[in-house]
């Protein structure tokens, strides 16, 4: 893969509807690791007064998570945005949408039950309402000016990004030939989440780290490795240094190795940004679970 000026700063207004509505239902983390004029520009938009969409949008914040409780509910959503048809009126293929969600190894099957696809049904309604509003319309407008903003700042940022990248992509052949820094002035600066749709990987966050963009990479580049080496991880039973039990989900199979896989990347990620990847990550694997 080469990705070099295939990085681009962009923005995806559906997700920036999402987040918005979210401020609106009390959604405070647009405030973390933002500086105080960025917090109070979009503390002007917080207008509230939106029964229509607030039954559904209350919703996304659950209780599974103790560090980020808008987690999987807010991925989720930003993952729906990539199945629905070009007015949003509606699931362009819900059964697409249905086997994304379903073969996710990083969300426990309690988040996934019926009552959350009842209450997914609701989304494209509940995001049209919030697209048509003209005070999002004037946030939207402001917030193209701060992506505009953005680009400018991170042109340096993105080149460096690109070499990194490229030297993470050797782990396996992937199909990633474009990447989409999309950035929501709202969401959390530190809670990042990646989509692929096509041959584009799309790295959702609510601010640009660089660590951060390889780390959401990295989960793409290796995961094949996981499932190579499925048997060793699952033969060690163990718990990892500052991976909060959220990713263990059940403690199932599947939990253990979403737990592992997290781990495993944030030990990548910083030897990624100095260029010190393990030249064969199989054998990495083995070492760290050996110790």
């Amino acid at each position: 893969m080469v990705v070099d000026a295939r990085i681009s700063v962009t923005r995806i207004p559906e997700l920036s509807a999402i987040y918005f509505a979210l401020l609106q239902c009390g959604y405070g983390y647009y405030a973390v690791g933002k500086d105080a004029a960025l917090v109070r520009a979009i503390e002007s938009f917080h207008t509230g007064g939106y029964p229509s969409v607030e039954p559904f949008f209350s919703k996304v914040r659950r209780d599974g998570c103790d560090t980020y409780p808008y987690w999987p509910r807010a991925a989720l959503l930003e993952a729906a945005t990539f199945f629905l048809d070009g007015a949003n009126a509606q699931f362009r293929d819900v059964d697409a949408f249905r086997r994304h969600v379903m073969s996710a190894s990083n969300i426990s099957d309690a988040e996934r039950n019926d009552e959350f696809w009842c209450w997914m049904r609701g989304f494209p309604a509940a995001l049209g309402s919030i697209m048509a509003d003209e005070a999002f319309r004037s946030y939207l407008r402001w917030e193209e000016e701060w992506i505009a903003q953005q680009r400018r700042l991170l042109e340096n940022d993105l080149s460096e990004l690109a070499n990194i990248l490229d030297t993470c992509a050797k782990y396996h052949a992937s199909r990633v030939r474009q990447v989409s820094v999309v950035l929501t002035a709202i969401k959390c600066a530190y809670s990042a989440d990646y989509h692929i749709a096509g041959n584009r990987l799309f790295y959702c966050a609510g601010a640009f780290r660089k660590e951060s963009v390889v780390h959401e990479f990295l989960h793409h580049a290796i995961r094949p490795s996981i499932v190579e080496c499925r048997e060793l991880i699952l033969r060690h039973d163990r718990s990892y240094p500052d991976i909060d039990p959220s990713y263990y989900l059940r403690g199932d199979e599947r939990g253990r190795l979403n737990a592992f896989e997290e781990y495993l990347v944030r030990k990548l990620t910083p030897l990624a940004v100095a260029d010190r990847l393990p030249p064969n990550l199989g054998m990495y694997i083995r070492e760290i679970l050996a110790t």
